[in-house]
């Protein structure tokens, strides 16, 4: 495997979608008061796919001495990389992966405040950055004490929507924020649905997130209510006036949204046969945030 490849598959780039749907959603909205700009938008991203790589790869090194080094459950969408786990990588290297990407992430991050002189765009990658280190340092450890999935949210919702928006205006504002809420629960689906097929061996490694915590059947209520969620925060942002009536266009995706829940309710608790579901999670998350944005722009 060369080492490109190796290092995407590290950073598990096939959910870097994640980091690019709140991007586009930001600059969708900023476009409606100011002039499209690539570049900002292309600095926006940066910064937010070095968090994103840096998040992952933390993730990874603090796992591989619990539960990924016992899952028996592994899927093309949960359970980790795999890079330590098969010998690809050494922790070490994936600590330092980890600390380039955040380095870069910041650095850009200082580079574009200093440059727009605005504190709020570094404030902003800062906040993302220290979000994905608490989702799985030790020492905080967010994704095992119950409140992870709301941090990967609020950083991959409003906060990445937010920095983006602000590269294109200059400012943050209530819509700013508030487009971010349907996209932040989005991934908060994404990330419960995936710890279904991870459930026995995080509740072996002492891993108590949300799903761990109230257990399968209960889990698919929990994620029918984030889904649900999403939904209600599009609707209310229209009926609001803070978003325009063409946004709607996101809401076509219930039905796939109807699919994943009933798929998930027989196959809760069994792999592989969950893992269509899984993928059309990932698809939900997707395919609603582009419509979201041509929503936006559109108007």
């Amino acid at each position: 495997m060369g080492k490109l490849r190796l290092w995407l598959k590290a950073t598990r780039a096939s959910f870097f979608g994640a980091s690019l749907i709140p991007v586009l959603v930001g600059t969708a909205l900023a476009s409606r008061s100011a002039e499209f700009q690539l570049l900002p938008m292309a600095l926006a991203l940066l910064v937010i796919l070095s968090n994103h790589a840096g998040a992952n790869l933390i993730n990874d090194y603090y796992d591989a001495l619990g539960s990924d080094a016992i899952n028996r459950k592994v899927t093309p969408f949960s359970g980790g990389s795999r890079v330590i786990q098969l010998g690809l990588l050494t922790r070490k290297a994936v600590l330092t992966g980890a600390v380039l990407a955040y380095g870069l992430g910041l650095g850009t991050g200082l580079g574009l405040t200093f440059f727009y002189q605005n504190p709020l765009i570094l404030l902003l990658a800062a906040a993302g950055t220290l979000l994905g280190i608490f989702y799985s340092i030790t020492s905080v450890n967010g994704m095992a004490r119950g409140w992870g999935e709301l941090t990967v949210g609020l950083a991959f919702g409003p906060l990445a929507v937010m920095g983006s928006f602000i590269l294109q205006t200059g400012f943050v504002n209530l819509e700013s924020f508030w487009a971010g809420i349907p996209v932040g629960f989005l991934i908060i689906g994404v990330l419960i649905l995936n710890e279904f097929p991870d459930r026995e061996a995080d509740q072996k490694a002492g891993k108590r997130n949300l799903i761990v915590r109230v257990g399968y059947l209960r889990g698919v209520w929990v994620y029918l209510a984030i889904i649900s969620l999403a939904y209600l925060a599009i609707f209310a942002g229209v009926i609001s006036g803070i978003f325009p009536v063409t946004i709607l266009f996101s809401t076509v995706t219930i039905p796939l949204a109807v699919w994943i829940l009933l798929e998930l309710r027989r196959y809760y608790d069994q792999v592989p046969q969950i893992i269509p579901a899984l993928a059309g999670n990932i698809g939900l998350h997707f395919i609603t945030g582009i419509f979201l944005c041509l929503g936006l722009w559109w108007q």
